[in-house]
């Protein structure tokens, strides 16, 4: 049977997902830390009619895998990057309210990089920039909201953690219609 799947679900010590990696590393993983059990990790679901062929044998392709310590995420701060702003604006843009799809968003500067006079802080930071539309971007310009008669949705502020921030919650919207069978029974409806 050719091998359809190539990524296995990785859950926390308390079964929340943590992320995902490559079948083969959960394999690994499994063997190579078999005796740590601060790196070690146990695979608790395998495809279903999914296998990979070996002499005489067929082998289970590893579908979800459970760390066996457990990683404290919560007290990290959120990274500031431009899928983050997208996500703490639900991709949509603040200035016409629209949500769009991640190709059709950019970037705005609140206050406009050549009017920023706070010397201690860069103007590219968490309150001063919001997610907008390409064409709310052009409109908009080298003004401020309030020049270009274009009020904010709401204010930008630098967000608290929060599961939204994380890579797997990324990766599970890629694929939100082709999440396989065997990860629905360890995610959370809210991942979904």
């Amino acid at each position: 049977m050719q091998q359809n799947h190539k990524q296995c679900l990785l859950l926390n010590a308390d079964y929340t997902p943590l992320g995902i990696i490559s079948w083969q590393k959960a394999i690994i993983w499994s063997m190579r830390f078999n005796n740590n059990p601060k790196y070690s990790i146990e695979i608790i679901d395998f495809y279903k009619n999914d296998h990979i062929n070996g002499v005489n044998k067929k082998y289970p392709i590893p579908a979800v895998a459970k760390t066996n310590r457990f990683f404290k995420l919560n007290n990290h701060t959120v990274t500031f990057s431009r899928k983050n702003i997208f996500t703490r604006d639900n991709f949509t843009c603040q200035y016409c309210n629209k949500k769009q799809n991640i190709d059709n968003l950019t970037y705005d500067h609140v206050i406009p990089k050549s009017k920023w006079t706070n010397k201690k802080l860069s103007p590219t930071c968490w309150t001063n920039i919001v997610t907008a539309c390409a064409d709310c971007n052009r409109k908009k310009g080298n003004r401020t909201p309030k020049e270009a008669n274009m009020p904010l949705i709401n204010l930008p502020i630098k967000p608290c953690r929060n599961l939204k921030y994380l890579p797997v919650i990324n990766h599970l919207s890629k694929i939100k219609l082709d999440i396989p069978p065997e990860w629905i029974l360890y995610l959370p409806d809210s991942y979904l």
